[in-house]
C-alpha cells in the first residue's frame, strides 16, 4: 500500500484518524436514539420487502430507500441495540476521514488532504452526524467517492474502466441515500460534461446513462414522495423557510461552531487572499468545487424559500465537502511547519468546541426518548409504579423498544391516545390519574399548564439539546422548583401591552376582567403584544390564559380564543384558534382556557417589522358570559435546543 511508502508523511493522518476514532467511540455507551432514527426502526417491522418498500418508504417517510431498506436487514440479524445500529455509520465517519484525505492529497496536495481530514475529522457537525444512524454520514461518504471518481475521468491522466465503474456505482449510491445527495451526484454529472476532454465524453455519457438506469427503479417512489408536501410549515410541518443569512450560519456549522466556525474559515480565506496576492492560479479543479457547492447551496435555498422548506445543515453536508476542500486547496504555498501549526490550530479550536463547549461527551448523545423512560423507572424505583405515570408525545414503538429494552410496563399515554390530543379529555384523563407523579418531555406550555391544574409541584427537571425532561408532582412540595419553569406574567410588565376594548375592565395583579354580552360586537377584547419589546428568544412561549364563569355550555358555543401576529392595519401572518368547548369541564365553577405562541425562527423577522401579537376573543352572537381572568405568560422553556448550532 502506499501508505507504508512514506509513513513519516501520513504521520498526520494516522493521528487525525486516531482522534477521529476516539471521538466517536468513547462515547459509544452513552449514544441514544434520536427521533428520526427511533421513527426509521419503526418502519422495520414490516414481514416482507415489498411491503417495507410501500409502507416503510414510499408512504411512511420522505427519504429514498437505501438506509431504511439497510436498516430493515440489519435489525433481523443484530436486533435493536444501539451499538449495533450506530455502529456501520460511525464506521462511515471515520472512512469519511480517510477518503476526503485521499481526494485532498491526490487532486490537490498533501496539505489539502490534511487540512481537509483534521476538519472532517473533528469538526462538531460530523461527529454528530457519525452517530446518527441515518443518512447523512452515509451521504458524505458515497459524496465523496464520486468526487474521486468524477475527478479522475475529468482531471485524471487516465480514464480507466474501473473509474467509470466507481462512478456509476457512486451516482447510483448517493441518489438512493438521500434526495439531496442525489442532486450533488446530478450536479457533478452535468457539470462533468463541461469540464471532460472530448475523447471521453462518449463513454462518460454512457456511465451517465447506466446510473440513471440503475436509479429509474426508485424514480415513482420519489416522485410520490415529492408530491405529498414536505415538512415546511405551510405543509403542516415545522421547519421554516431559510434567512438570508442562511449561508454564513451554515459556513460557521461547518467548521465547528462557535468561535472554531469563525477563526478557522477566516484563517483560510486568508490563506485564498494570500494566494491571490502571490499571483497563484486558480485552476479548474478549484472552479470546479466552488461552482457545485455553489449551485447546490442555490438549489436547496431557492427551493426552500419558494416552494418548500427543505434547507438544514444536514442535507448541506453533501456540497459542504466541496467548500472544505475549496478552502483548503489554498494552503499549497505553506512551508510545513506552518501546515503542522495549521493542522494543529485548526484540531485545538475543533476539540475545544466539541468537548468543552458542546460537551459531546456528556450532553449531545442522550435523547429525550430514552431519558424520559430512565427518569419514569428512577420515580417508580423511589415511589413505586403505581405512583408515576409518563406523558410521551410520541409513537407507541418507541416506548416500547425501551420497555423491552429495560424490560418494564409504563403506565403512559402517547400520540395514539386521543386524550392527549384533546384538551378537555387530557384534563379528565389528569383529574382522575391516580399516580401521584407525572413524566413530562418534548411538551408545550399548554401541556404544563394542564397538568399544573392537577400536579402543581415542578420536583425534577433536566435539559440539554436533545432533551427536556419535566416532573410535577401532586403533593410533594419539598423539592419544588417554580423557577424551573420559567414563567413570567407579562400583563403587569414594561412591555406596553395596549388593550383594545369597549367595556369597562377589572383588573387584579397581572390580569383583567370583564364581562361579555349579547349585543357586543365580534371582537370585544383583545391585548396587543409589541413583539420588539418582548424580545422572545428562540424556542419560547406566550400563553394566553382565559379564566370565566358562563351558565352552561350553550352560552359559550362556537366561542374561541385566538392569537395572531400582523402589522397594524395589514393582514396577519399567523393565526391560531381553539375552540372553548375544547377546555370545557362542566364539573368546574370556573373555566380555563389556553392557547400558546411558539417563538420560531419567523419571531425574527416580525420584530424587525415591528409586528404584534395580538390575544383575543372571537365572540359567537349570542354568547354571555364573565372573564375573570385574562392573562399572558411568558415561558423561556428549553432555551439549550437552540443553542446547538451556535
Amino acid at each position: 500500500m502506499i501508505i507504508l511508502k512514506n509513513s513519516k508523511e501520513h504521520a498526520g493522518i494516522f493521528l487525525l484518524l486516531l482522534l477521529g476514532i476516539a471521538f466517536r467511540f468513547i462515547p459509544l455507551g452513552q449514544y441514544q436514539f434520536s427521533h428520526d432514527e427511533l421513527s426509521a426502526l419503526s418502519r422495520t417491522v414490516y414481514g416482507n420487502f415489498s411491503d417495507e418498500i410501500t409502507y416503510g418508504v414510499q408512504l411512511g417517510d420522505t427519504h429514498p430507500a437505501l438506509v431504511q431498506l439497510f436498516l430493515f436487514y440489519w435489525v433481523r440479524l443484530f436486533g435493536y441495540s444501539e451499538i449495533a445500529i450506530k455502529l456501520p455509520f460511525l464506521l462511515c465517519g471515520i472512512a469519511a476521514i480517510w477518503l476526503i484525505y485521499r481526494f485532498g492529497r491526490r487532486f490537490f496536495s498533501y496539505k489539502t488532504g490534511l487540512t481537509a481530514a483534521a476538519i472532517v475529522s473533528m469538526s462538531f457537525i460530523f461527529l454528530l452526524y457519525s452517530s446518527y444512524a441515518r443518512m447523512y454520514i452515509t451521504g458524505v461518504l458515497f459524496c465523496l467517492l464520486l468526487l474521486h471518481a468524477a475527478y479522475s475521468l475529468i482531471f485524471g491522466a487516465e480514464a480507466r474502466p474501473k473509474h467509470y465503474v466507481l462512478f456509476v456505482l457512486a451516482c447510483t449510491l448517493a441518489a438512493y441515500n438521500h434526495h439531496m445527495s442525489c442532486l450533488f451526484a446530478a450536479s457533478v454529472a452535468l457539470l462533468g460534461l463541461c469540464y471532460l476532454p472530448g475523447e471521453r465524453r462518449r463513454h462518460y455519457l454512457l456511465a451517465c446513462i447506466a446510473a440513471l438506469l440503475l436509479y429509474l427503479p426508485h424514480l415513482p417512489v420519489t416522485l410520490y414522495q415529492f408530491s405529498i408536501g414536505g415538512i415546511g410549515a405551510s405543509s403542516g410541518g415545522w421547519l421554516t423557510p431559510p434567512r438570508n443569512t442562511e449561508l454564513w450560519y451554515f459556513v460557521k456549522a461547518l467548521f465547528g461552531c462557535g468561535l472554531s466556525g469563525k477563526l478557522i474559515p477566516a484563517a483560510l480565506l486568508v490563506l485564498l487572499l494570500v494566494s491571490v496576492f502571490r499571483l497563484l492560479p486558480i485552476s479548474r479543479k478549484q472552479v470546479f468545487l466552488f461552482w457545485i457547492f455553489l449551485g447546490n447551496y442555490l438549489v436547496i435555498h431557492l427551493y426552500s424559500v419558494f416552494r418548500n422548506p427543505i434547507l438544514q445543515y444536514s442535507v448541506l453536508l453533501f456540497c459542504g465537502l466541496c467548500l472544505i476542500l475549496l478552502l483548503c486547496s489554498f494552503t499549497e504555498f505553506l512551508k510545513p511547519r506552518q501546515l503542522y501549526g495549521l493542522t494543529a490550530g485548526i484540531v485545538l479550536l475543533l476539540g475545544f468546541q466539541s468537548v468543552y463547549q458542546k460537551q459531546i461527551f456528556s450532553r449531545v448523545h442522550v435523547q429525550e426518548f430514552e431519558s424520559q423512560v430512565q427518569t419514569t423507572l428512577d420515580f417508580q424505583k423511589r415511589y413505586g409504579r403505581a405512583q408515576v405515570s409518563s406523558v410521551f408525545k410520541t409513537e407507541d414503538f418507541f416506548v416500547y423498544l425501551y420497555e423491552k429494552k429495560y424490560h418494564t410496563r409504563l403506565d403512559y399515554l402517547s400520540l395514539k391516545d386521543s386524550v392527549l390530543l384533546r384538551p378537555h379529555l387530557f384534563r379528565e384523563h389528569l383529574k382522575h390519574l391516580r399516580a401521584s407523579y407525572i413524566v413530562l418531555s418534548g411538551v408545550g406550555a399548554e401541556d404544563i399548564a394542564l397538568v399544573k391544574e392537577y400536579f402543581p409541584y415542578l420536583v425534577f427537571h433536566r435539559e440539554d439539546y436533545f432533551r427536556n425532561i419535566l416532573v410535577f408532582s401532586k403533593q410533594d412540595a419539598r423539592y419544588a422548583d417554580a423557577s424551573l419553569v420559567r414563567e413570567f406574567p407579562l400583563m403587569n410588565s414594561d412591555l406596553d401591552i395596549f388593550i383594545n376594548s369597549h367595556k369597562e375592565l377589572r383588573f387584579k395583579n397581572d390580569s383583567a376582567g370583564f364581562d361579555i354580552r349579547p349585543d357586543d360586537d365580534e371582537f370585544p377584547f383583545n391585548l396587543s403584544l409589541p413583539l420588539q419589546k418582548g424580545h422572545f428568544r428562540l424556542g419560547d412561549f406566550v400563553l394566553a390564559e382565559i379564566a370565566y364563569t358562563a351558565t352552561g355550555a350553550a352560552a359559550i358555543e362556537n366561542e374561541r380564543l385566538c392569537m395572531a401576529v400582523s402589522e397594524k392595519g395589514k393582514d396577519a401572518v399567523f393565526f391560531k384558534t381553539t375552540d372553548y368547548r375544547e377546555y370545557y369541564d362542566s364539573s368546574k365553577a370556573i373555566q380555563t382556557n389556553y392557547l400558546e405562541y411558539f417563538s420560531g425562527v419567523d419571531n425574527r423577522v416580525w420584530e424587525q417589522k415591528a409586528m404584534d401579537l395580538n390575544t383575543f376573543v372571537w365572540k359567537a352572537k349570542e354568547s354571555a358570559y364573565t372573564i375573570r381572568q385574562a392573562k399572558l405568560k411568558h415561558y423561556r422553556y428549553n432555551p439549550t435546543k437552540w443553542l446547538l448550532w451556535d
